[in-house]
C-alpha cells in the first residue's frame, strides 16, 4: 500500500506509532570482529567477509551504553497488547509463542530484557548495541559459554542466553503447495453455504495447512484450509494440480554468475508441473510476460528441441515451461558486496525481483510486482517494523478506479512507515511487472517463507 492509502489497523496513528519503532530498528549494524562468530544454519552459509552495510557514514555510530549483565527484570508478554491503537479488528496479529526450553540454531527468539549484544562471547567483549526488551532475534549456530550467536537488525554478534526465550512458530507448518486450476472461492468455514469472502485467481501458487471435512460440494467433503489467522478454506476439488509436500526450503542457487535471468513470453504458452507436453498444464502466461528462469533442464521433444526452462522453484511448486516461447532479457546478479552481514533483502525494481541474502550468499530469488509509476515503491533501506499472518487492506478513495479492499492479505512484512510491505498476492498472477499501490507483491509460498526466515528489523533495500 502507500501513503495514501488507508492503512486497516494502523490508520490515524501510524505516523506515531511507527516513528517510535523505526528509532529502535532503524540503526545498520556493523560487526567488528565477525570471524568469531560461529556459522548460521546449515542452510545459510555465510559469507567469508561480510562488510560493513552501504548506508553506513563513514563516521562511526554512536554505540549505547551496556546494560548489567544480570538476570532478567521483566517477562515478555506472549500476545500483543489489543488495546494499542494500531490493531483493529481487521489486523490479525500473531501470538508470540514462548516455548520451553532454550532457542536452537535457526529458532526465533525473544529478549526477555534488554540486553547487550556483543562482538565475541565473553562478557569482556565490546558492546555493539543494546538490544531493547521484547526485541525479535534469530539464533545462527552454537552455543559457546553461555552466549548465543545471534542475528539482529541484519547483523551478527552474540547475547547472552538468559536474556532469550524461544518463540513458537507464528504460522503453522504448512502440510502442502501448489498451485489453483482454476478461479476458486475462498470461505470463513468448510461450507459453501457459509461467507464467500472473495476469489482466488487461477494459476497462482497457495499453501495449505490442512484437509478437513466439510459440507459436499461437487461431490466431496474434503476442504483444504490454505490461511490461518484469519481461517480460510477452499474445495479440493478446485485447488491443487499435482501439490508438493510442505514449505520446502529454497532450491541451492549458483555458486557463480548469474543467480538466474529474465525473459519475456513471445506468445501464450502452457506452464506445466514437469518438462514436457505429458505433464499437466497448471496455468497459461500470455504473450509478453515477463518470466524468471531458475534453469535450462532437458525434456520431452517439442517442436525440434528438448530444452525446457524452470520458471517456478521451492518454495514454490516447480513449473515449466517450453524454451520456444521465451527470449531473453537480462541476467539476475548477485551483489558486489553484502550490504549487512546477517538476514536481508534485496528488492530489485528494475527486473522485479527479489532476492534474499545472508551476507553476500543469496538464498531466494523470486518475481516481484511492486508499485506502478502512479504508485511508485519507495527506494532506499528499511527495516521491517511489523509482521502479520494476515490484514485486510483497503485505500484510496472509494469512488476512484484503483481502489481496493481485500480480504486477508497474507504473510505480510511491513517495512516503510507510508505502509509499504513484503506480502502474497492472490488477485493476481501477473509477477514481474508494476502492479502494486507501493508494496512488494510476491507468490504466497514466497511470501511466507520471507515471512517465517526474516525478523523484525530485517533491512530491506529497495532500488
Amino acid at each position: 500500500m502507500r501513503r495514501r492509502a488507508v492503512l486497516a489497523g494502523i490508520a490515524g496513528t501510524a505516523g506515531a506509532i511507527l516513528a517510535q519503532q523505526l528509532q529502535v530498528l532503524a540503526r545498520p549494524v556493523t560487526t567488528d570482529d565477525d570471524t568469531a562468530t560461529s556459522p548460521p544454519p546449515s542452510d545459510t552459509p555465510p559469507d567469508d567477509q561480510p562488510t560493513t552495510p552501504a548506508s553506513t557514514p563513514s563516521a562511526p555510530a554512536p554505540v549505547a551504553a551496556s546494560v548489567p549483565d544480570t538476570a532478567p527484570a521483566k517477562p515478555v508478554a506472549t500476545k500483543p497488547d489489543l488495546s494499542d491503537p494500531k490493531y483493529s479488528p481487521n489486523a490479525y496479529p500473531p501470538a508470540k509463542i514462548i516455548l520451553d526450553g532454550p532457542p536452537k540454531t535457526g529458532n526465533f527468539a525473544l529478549t526477555a530484557d534488554d540486553v547487550n549484544f556483543r562482538a565475541n562471547p565473553s562478557y569482556n567483549s565490546d558492546v555493539q548495541k543494546v538490544i531493547p526488551g521484547g526485541s525479535q532475534v534469530t539464533v545462527e549456530g552454537n552455543v559457546k559459554d553461555g552466549f548465543f550467536p545471534i542475528n539482529f537488525q541484519s547483523g551478527r554478534g552474540w547475547a547472552d542466553g538468559k536474556f532469550l526465550q524461544r518463540l513458537g512458530p507464528e504460522i503453522p507448518q504448512p502440510i502442502g503447495v501448489g498451485t489453483l486450476t482454476e478461479s476458486t472461492p475462498i470461505y470463513e468455514a468448510p461450507d459453501q453455504s457459509g461467507k464467500q469472502v472473495t476469489n482466488w485467481t487461477a494459476g497462482m501458487q497457495v499453501t495449505y495447512f490442512a484437509e478437513v471435512d466439510g459440507t459436499q460440494y461437487k461431490g466431496s467433503k474434503r476442504w483444504y484450509k490454505v490461511l490461518t489467522n484469519p481461517d480460510r478454506f477452499v474445495p479440493t476439488w478446485a485447488v491443487f494440480g499435482t501439490p508438493t509436500a510442505g514449505l520446502q526450503d529454497p532450491s541451492p542457487l549458483p555458486k557463480s554468475g548469474p543467480l538466474a535471468w529474465t525473459g519475456r513470453l513471445q506468445g501464450g504458452a502452457n506452464v506445466r508441473i514437469g518438462p514436457g507436453t505429458s505433464h499437466q498444464v497448471v496455468k497459461s502466461w500470455g504473450a509478453g510476460r515477463r518470466v524468471l528462469v531458475y534453469a535450462t533442464v532437458t525434456g520431452e521433444a517439442y517442436e525440434g528441441s528438448t530444452k525446457w526452462y524452470q520458471v517456478a522453484a521451492p518454495p514454490e511448486q516447480s513449473l515449466f515451461l517450453h524454451s520456444s516461447f521465451v527470449t531473453k532479457e537480462a541476467d539476475i546478479m548477485r551483489v558486489d558486496k553484502p550490504a549487512y552481514p546477517g538476514r536481508w533483502v534485496d528488492v530489485d525494481l528494475t527486473n522485479q525481483v527479489l532476492t534474499v541474502y545472508y551476507g553476500a550468499e543469496p538464498i531466494l530469488v523470486a518475481q516481484t510486482a511492486s508499485g506502478t509509476d502512479k504508485n511508485p515503491t519507495d527506494k532506499g533501506t528499511y527495516p521491517t517494523f511489523w509482521r502479520l499472518a494476515s490484514q485486510r487492506m483497503q485505500g484510496d478513495n472509494l469512488f476512484a478506479a484503483d481502489y481496493y479492499n481485500l480480504d486477508a492479505v497474507p504473510y505480510i512484512s511491513y517495512f516503510h512507515p507510508s505502509g509499504e510491505a513484503i506480502h502474497g498476492a492472490y488477485w493476481h498472477d501477473n509477477f514481474g511487472t508494476q502492479l502494486s499501490h507501493g508494496c512488494v507483491n510476491t507468490s504466497l509460498p514466497t511470501a511466507q517463507w520471507v515471512l517465517t526466515w526474516t525478523p523484525l528489523g530485517t533491512q530491506v533495500v529497495v532500488h
